[in-house]
């Protein structure tokens, strides 16, 4: 067994499907405990993936406002697919 397969093995390391980027290696959790689970890892965000909702939650920006700068090209939200 290599050095590799043991640490996927322990789950230092978690593979998982990116939307954009495809297969990915991200870190695992570094400690576990007895009670605790590792739930399955979800990829990391696009760019540009909560912009509305951080526009909206976190600054308060009205909807449209929001729709303005999404028009003008100033940000961009993307989906996942």
């Amino acid at each position: 067994m290599s050095q590799w397969d043991k640490v996927l093995h322990n789950g230092l390391i978690m593979e998982m499907d990116h939307p954009t980027a495809g297969r990915i290696a991200v870190p695992g959790p570094a400690v576990r405990y007895s009670e605790f689970s590792v739930s399955d890892p979800k990829p990391p965000p696009l760019i540009g993936q909560h912009t509305v909702e951080v526009l909206k939650g976190a600054l308060g920006y009205e909807d449209g406002t929001i729709e303005e700068l999404l028009n003008t090209g100033a940000v961009v939200q993307h989906e996942v697919k």
